[in-house]
C-alpha cells in the first residue's frame, strides 16, 4: 500500500484509512521506507532480547515465593499477593 502511494496511485489520507492508523503516521512510514527500504516495516524489536526474562534476583524471588505459594502468578496485580511472603 505504501508503494502505491509512492507512485501516486493513492493519497496518504487513503492508505491511512485503510491501513487504520492516521496521515501522520503514514507519512513516518514513508520516510522511513525511504531512509531504509523494505526492512523499515518490519517491527523495529523484531530478534532483540526481551527484558522480561528477569536476572538472578528476581529467578530467586520468584522461586521463593512459589515454594510458599503454589499458585502464586506473577502475573496478577500486586494489590491481590500475598502480604507475607519472605517470613
Amino acid at each position: 500500500m505504501l508503494h502505491e502511494v509512492k507512485q501516486k496511485h493513492l493519497s496518504q489520507v487513503a492508505a491511512a484509512a485503510r491501513l487504520k492508523v492516521s496521515d501522520r503516521q503514514v507519512r513516518r512510514m514513508l520516510l522511513r521506507l525511504r531512509e531504509r527500504g523494505d526492512s523499515s516495516l518490519i517491527h523495529g524489536l523484531r530478534g532483540r532480547h526481551q527484558n522480561q526474562a528477569g536476572g538472578p534476583v528476581e529467578q530467586k524471588i520468584l522461586a521463593r515465593v512459589r515454594h510458599v505459594y503454589a499458585d502464586f502468578d506473577p502475573r496478577w496485580p500486586p494489590n491481590t499477593w500475598p502480604r507475607r511472603v519472605f517470613w
